[in-house]
């Protein structure tokens, strides 16, 4: 004997339990940090989820990035790593890393300002301002700098404000 199922009982069914289901769903994601989207996608494949950083491959991000973005030209320097990217040799903490970070121009300014938020947003530093996509837009549109030039840029940034 073939059984059949009431397809008003399973629409019934799916009313009742969709929206509770739904609301779950959407209240998890709002409780995600903004910007936690565009790091995961973007940056945490080298940079690690919390930004601690992978030995050989990518510094930590995570009690630097706060520290820098305390500066006017630490910020400015953060949003040219993001547009033009870095190679090479650096050295965080005593610990050297040879390699390549690809530009990540591609993205969209809010994407950047939320993935650079999300890194600040785990900082055991007192709050610091969030980056807009106005001022990601900006940067953007400033000409692209040559890895020796990130390099100078970088080292620049050190012999004023210290080691990051």
């Amino acid at each position: 004997m073939k059984k059949t199922i009431n397809s008003e009982w399973v629409i019934g069914l799916f009313s009742m339990v969709f929206p509770a289901l739904s609301g779950v769903f959407v209240s998890q994601a709002s409780a995600a940090p903004v910007g936690i989207v565009p790091y995961m996608a973007n940056c945490s494949s080298c940079h690690q989820p919390k930004g601690q950083g992978s030995s050989n491959l990518a510094p930590k991000l995570s009690n630097r990035i706060g520290k820098i973005a305390t500066f006017e030209d630490g910020r400015r320097y953060m949003l040219s790593v993001v547009f033009n990217g870095m190679a090479g040799r650096v050295v965080v903490d005593n610990m050297p890393f040879l390699g390549v970070m690809t530009p990540l121009g591609s993205l969209k300014d809010e994407d950047i300002a939320g993935a650079l938020n999300y890194i600040m947003s785990l900082q055991n530093m007192p709050q610091i301002k969030p980056f807009t996509a106005a001022e990601v837009k900006a940067a953007r549109a400033l000409p692209k700098k040559s890895a020796p030039q990130m390099t100078i840029e970088r080292q620049k940034l050190i012999a004023a404000h210290g080691p990051f």
